[in-house]
């Protein structure tokens, strides 16, 4: 990394200038700040993929678990996501055991269904609601049936859902911790109620259950937590991703023309729109040692 200048660059997520349009804002952190200090967030920002490659692979020096550090971490928040290797490969075996024995060609061809019919039945109103008539009921929909369990409500659960994203920002809006706690206590709750139902879930969630019905009290917490990440990721992921498909293509209506043109070109501009604008734009590790990031010091912690 090259020599850091002496003063950041400002950088305000929530600002209405970045939340437009976050990318200039990451061009800049690149260019002059690509390891720099937020008091806000109480993290250092890294931008340039090197150094975010470096963070995301060192497991010895990064960590997801926040018990390597001494803090506590609720049973509830017991996941996969909590886990480094190699403590996350038994958990991370199992739902990837279970991920592979889908018929994920039947489930694309599922939701490709469902969203023809929607759109079958929006083609002759003037006017309608993308995100709330399209993206969210084919999401919520597509992760339910991957995991073989009955969707909530699509209006109640998206609001639980955006309520768990924006209280990521509770280090920068402290009114955004408490609504997203009991967020998270509804998703718990909703978990807990696919484990306990009478009779045998269908899908993912089937698999998972039935090869941990004897297992200790530590992996079973995994299990049973783990789902409700995939469950709450997979439908926010989703229902970005739509959104941002569909503003991607109302702004550049010669991208649509070459895909109508060309619709063997279609996966391939699915995987570079989440490259180009993907729904997540950043992840956290912790320091779990005293090390430098180029000409920075990063303490424990």
């Amino acid at each position: 990394m090259d020599t850091l200048p002496a003063g950041p660059v400002p950088y305000d997520p929530l600002d209405a200038a970045t939340l437009a349009d976050l990318y200039p804002v990451l061009a800049e952190l690149r260019t002059q700040s690509p390891a720099v200090w937020h008091d806000g967030m109480e993290c250092w920002l890294i931008t340039r993929y090197a150094d975010c490659v470096r963070v995301l692979r060192d497991h010895t020096l990064f960590a997801r678990d926040p018990r390597r550090l001494g803090s506590a971490v609720p049973d509830a928040s017991l996941s996969v996501q909590v886990l480094d290797p190699p403590h996350q490969a038994p958990v991370r075996s199992l739902f990837m055991t279970a991920l592979h024995q889908q018929d994920l060609h039947a489930l694309q061809q599922s939701t490709r269904q469902n969203a023809a019919s929607r759109l079958a039945a929006l083609s002759g109103e003037p006017t309608w609601e993308a995100m709330r008539e399209l993206a969210q009921p084919i999401a919520l929909a597509a992760i339910a049936d991957l995991l073989g369990v009955t969707p909530p409500l699509v209006d109640e659960w998206a609001q639980v859902s955006d309520t768990i994203m924006r209280s990521m920002d509770g280090g920068l809006d402290p009114d955004l911790i408490e609504p997203g706690r009991l967020a998270r206590q509804q998703l718990s709750d909703l978990v807990a109620s696919w484990f306990t139902t009478t009779g045998r879930p269908a899908g993912l969630l089937g698999h998972v259950r039935a090869r941990t019905e004897n297992a200790g009290p530590e992996h079973a917490a995994y299990a049973m937590h783990t789902p409700g990440v995939m469950f709450q990721g997979g439908y926010s992921t989703l229902t970005a991703a739509i959104g941002y498909l569909l503003d991607t293509l109302a702004r550049r209506p010669d991208v649509l023309t070459v895909l109508r043109e060309r619709p063997g070109l279609v996966p391939l501009a699915v995987d570079e729109l989440v490259r180009f604008d993907g729904p997540v734009q950043g992840t956290t590790r912790l320091a779990a040692a005293d090390l430098t990031i180029g000409d920075v010091a990063v303490r424990r912690g």
